[in-house]
C-alpha cells in the first residue's frame, strides 16, 4: 500500500511538471512547443530551440518536423541548411494552445487571465470581419504567455514556478 502511495505521488509531480499538464505525447515535442507558445512572436532556429529545450538536435528537428506538419511552425527562410522558423499565428491550434496555456495558469494560481484572451481574441475577429485597416489591431492574443506568467512570478503571491510547468 505504500509503494502505491509513492507511485501515485511520483506520478502527481510527473504531471505537474509536464509542459501543457501532459496533454501531448513526446515530451521533446512538448518542450518545443511550450517554448514556441511561450514566445508566439519570435523567430526560431533548430539551435535556438536546441538550447532553450536543453534537448539535442536531431530530438529538436523531429518536433519541428511534426510542428511543420501540423502547421503550427512555418519555414520563413529561403535557406535550406539555415532554416528559420516563426508560429503559424493563423493556425487555430495554435490560438487554442495558447488559451490553454493561460487556463492552465488560472486554474493553478485562481486567476482569470483567459477570459481576457478569449474577448481580445473574439474582439479582433470581429474587428476583422468589420475590415479594419491594418495595423488597428496589434495581435491577436493580446498579452502574450510569457509575459503573464513573468507578472505572475514577481507578485506578492509568490508563484514560484508559473512558467516552468506549463
Amino acid at each position: 500500500m505504500r509503494n502505491e502511495k509513492v507511485r501515485s505521488i511520483r506520478d502527481t509531480v510527473d504531471v505537474v511538471d509536464a509542459p501543457f499538464g501532459g496533454l501531448f505525447g513526446s515530451i521533446s515535442q512538448q518542450k518545443v512547443l511550450q517554448e514556441l507558445v511561450a514566445d508566439p512572436y519570435s523567430t526560431y532556429t533548430p539551435r535556438d530551440l536546441t538550447e532553450l529545450t536543453e534537448l539535442t538536435e536531431p530530438t529538436v528537428r523531429e518536433a519541428i518536423a511534426a510542428l511543420l506538419q501540423l502547421g503550427i511552425l512555418r519555414n520563413i527562410s529561403r535557406r535550406r541548411m539555415r532554416p528559420v522558423y516563426q508560429v503559424n499565428l493563423d493556425s487555430k491550434r495554435m490560438v487554442a494552445l495558447m488559451f490553454l496555456s493561460y487556463a492552465t495558469l488560472d486554474d493553478r494560481y485562481g486567476e482569470d487571465h483567459l477570459s481576457d484572451a478569449v474577448k481580445c481574441y473574439y474582439e479582433t475577429v470581429q474587428s476583422s470581419c468589420l475590415e479594419l485597416e491594418p495595423g488597428e489591431v496589434t495581435s491577436v492574443m493580446g498579452d502574450s504567455y510569457w509575459s503573464i506568467a513573468k507578472e505572475a512570478l514577481s507578485s506578492e503571491k509568490g508563484y514560484a514556478a508559473a512558467a516552468a510547468g506549463v
